[in-house]
């Protein structure tokens, strides 16, 4: 009698042990599911707007006598887009998170010491500039169609800050800028010229 007393009360025992770890396991799993689902639903709120600067690129402009042609000089630059946006939102989001990109400023600027009397943007009737990636190869332009007739070594181009420019950063890295125009008189020497291009982006979990 005593034997099966004991016997009863060691099965009791496994069955409240059991009980208890499946209850155990139960809550921690729940928890788990809880802290997934908040995390899921944090970054689904989760929304910054960023500045971007893909570079501050360098274009060569040669000297050229003719007024009556185009010039221009060309650079090829690779940005990481994803990293960019890893590195500000805690690496929460990332290129495919963005959902509107749009350029803020674009400023040229001829590299200081390399500015004379006779090459600096007064030489440029008109004055572009533009960029394509190979997200979108189509080139988008920014333009000053009446440029005027003075010593100048900064131009900040006007931009359209409404124009949603996403596909051609969310499809690659790497960007092609042209920075060029119609002379007003000749180039008699290289011309070096620095293109700082912004973008702001909106990125959305």
């Amino acid at each position: 009698m005593k034997f099966y007393i004991l016997f009863l009360t060691f099965v009791q025992t496994t069955i409240m042990k059991k009980s208890l770890f499946f209850k155990s396991s139960l809550a921690i799993a729940c928890l788990g599911l809880f802290t997934i689902s908040s995390c899921t639903k944090l970054a689904k709120n989760l929304q910054y707007d960023l500045d971007m600067q893909t570079a501050t690129v360098d274009l060569v402009i040669p000297p050229y006598p003719d007024t009556t042609v185009l010039v221009s000089g060309t650079q090829v630059v690779t940005y990481n887009i994803d990293s960019f946006i890893k590195a500000n939102t805690a690496n929460v989001l990332g290129v495919n998170n963005i959902t509107s990109a749009k350029l803020s400023s674009c400023k040229l600027e001829i590299v200081p010491g390399l500015t004379t009397p006779t090459n600096n943007f007064q030489n440029f009737k008109t004055v572009s500039a533009s960029f394509f990636t190979d997200g979108n190869k189509t080139p988008y332009s920014l333009n000053v169609l009446n440029n005027p007739n003075l010593f100048n070594t900064t131009l900040n181009l006007p931009v359209d800050t409404k124009s949603d420019l996403v596909g051609y950063l969310s499809g690659g890295n790497k960007f092609t800028y042209t920075v060029g125009g119609t002379l007003r008189k000749a180039i008699t020497d290289t011309v070096r010229c620095k293109a700082t291009i912004v973008f702001n982006i909106h990125v959305q979990g």
